[in-house]
């Protein structure tokens, strides 16, 4: 592995992390601008285009956990796996879980395409998927999920 594959797996994998640490902290506005200008969002129930759409999006997110009781809560990252594509892009995999106030809620996974954008790595696809939830979880009714909970 030379140090430009190097530079573009830790720096990919901060992407991710900070991804978490923004929505888990509730941090929207800031969280949104890890996406490109024209990124696609991802998930069981829906398509959301660019900055705006995806902070729409975790707007409803947050607002539904909040109301359900469910925070604080915490994302885990597990299995990260970084794929340089070219100098610039790259693609990822990683496992979550997702663990709030009556412990774990739902899991899944997410796959992503990343690139390096003035500087800054963002991502231009990610894509969000619940695999399953336990009975009565708010991702039930927000991401239509109920036959896999």
């Amino acid at each position: 592995m030379d140090t430009s594959e190097l530079e573009t797996r830790v720096s990919v994998a901060h992407l991710m992390a900070r991804y978490q640490f923004l929505a888990d902290s509730g941090r929207i506005n800031q969280l949104s601008q890890l996406f490109a200008a024209d990124a696609v969002m991802e998930t069981n129930n829906g398509t959301y285009v660019g900055p705006d759409g995806i902070r729409g999006f975790f707007a409803s997110v947050k607002d539904t956990f909040i109301a359900a009781g469910f925070t604080p809560a915490r994302h885990y990252l597990s299995s990260i796996y970084v794929e340089p594509t070219s100098a610039r892009t790259a693609t990822t995999y990683a496992c979550f879980q997702f663990v709030g106030t009556r412990g774990l809620d739902h899991w899944g996974t997410y796959t992503d395409e990343v690139a390096l954008d003035d500087g800054t790595w963002r991502f231009t696809r990610r894509r969000a998927f619940v695999e399953g939830c336990v009975p009565g979880s708010p991702a039930e009714t927000l991401l239509g999920i109920t036959s896999k909970c």
